[in-house]
């Protein structure tokens, strides 16, 4: 079946209304959006549709419990539906453009958008717990025993990709060093558990190009709750990088000593479980943060 008759079939049986128009408002690693018209009224949903159908389940419930459980700028969710194995989210369209539209960058009041996105991550990072570990289930008594034990999976994952010829020897060095010196990395406490969207970058932001106003977070990634500073390595890729978006966060937040590594850390190990989860990746993306990861710990006496 093809995604629009997929997309029709859908809406109707889930919604009980028709659909007048459908339009491709992009495409990214786990899935395309759509912005669905309905006939029976003006109005207009969003529907992410992905060949990843668990993926798209756990996406829907990490969504819904973020809108629920937090006052940053999230999304209405309706309903998740899975057939003609894909995976469908449906949720509240809301008007705007990706964080990645070019025009953006030559707009005013790009501090404004800053402050915005910063501003958003503040108010999510409100959000604590007693207990770290995924949003559903968490144990832990420490971030380090949670985390330390995901990066053992990734360790592994890492370990048989590069004896297969499936990765880079500068990414394996990294993996190999850090994990080795985790004890040293995740010296200082970590307190309380906070609540994280878990890929918080300018391809998940909706923004109000007249106004430079953050609308709403969409795709979030691995929802936990961790170490506040885990979010912030996704603020400094691409454009978040030009409106500097970590270091107004810095400028707001009092960050660890040992920040800027652990966030080398966190871009490096997010993207592996990125790869572990998809089956692909781009390599080169992942040898620069390894660099920079190398890098990091390299000015805290860490190397071979």
């Amino acid at each position: 079946m093809d995604t629009e008759s997929l997309i029709e079939e859908s809406v109707k049986e889930r919604t009980g209304l028709d659909i007048k128009e459908i339009s491709c408002l992009g495409n990214g690693a786990s899935g395309s959006v759509y912005r669905v018209i309905c006939a029976e009224r003006i109005r207009s949903l969003a529907l992410k549709v992905s060949s990843h159908p668990e993926l798209m389940r756990q996406e829907y419930e990490m969504l819904s419990f973020l809108k629920e459980k937090t006052d940053s700028k999230i999304p209405e969710v309706y309903y998740f539906d899975e057939r003609d194995n894909k995976g469908i989210v449906a949720m509240e369209y809301i008007e705007g453009v990706s964080g990645t539209d070019r025009s953006l960058r030559f707009k005013l009041r790009k501090k404004h958008l800053a402050e915005s996105i910063v501003e958003n991550l503040i108010v999510l990072q409100n959000t604590k717990g007693d207990k770290f570990g995924p949003y559903n289930n968490a144990v832990y008594d420490t971030w380090q025993e949670y985390y330390k034990e995901f990066a053992r999976e990734i360790y592994d994952f890492c370990v048989f990709e590069y004896s297969k010829k499936a990765l880079d020897g500068t990414v394996m060095e990294a993996v190999e060093l850090s994990y080795k010196n985790f004890d040293s990395i995740f010296c200082e406490k970590i307190f309380p558990p906070t609540l994280i969207h878990g890929d918080y970058w300018m391809p998940n932001f909706i923004i109000d190009k007249k106004s430079m106003e953050l609308l709403s977070a969409v795709d979030p990634f691995n929802v936990m709750w961790a170490d506040p500073e885990y979010e912030l390595f996704a603020m400094t890729v691409g454009f978040g990088g030009k409106l500097h978006l970590y270091e107004l966060y810095k400028s707001k937040v009092k960050v660890s000593e040992n920040c800027d590594m652990k966030l080398e850390m966190y871009a490096l190990y997010s993207e592996l479980l990125w790869y572990k989860k998809l089956g692909s990746i781009e390599h080169s993306y992942l040898k620069m943060r390894a660099k920079r990861l190398i890098k990091e710990m390299k000015k805290k006496g860490i190397g071979r």
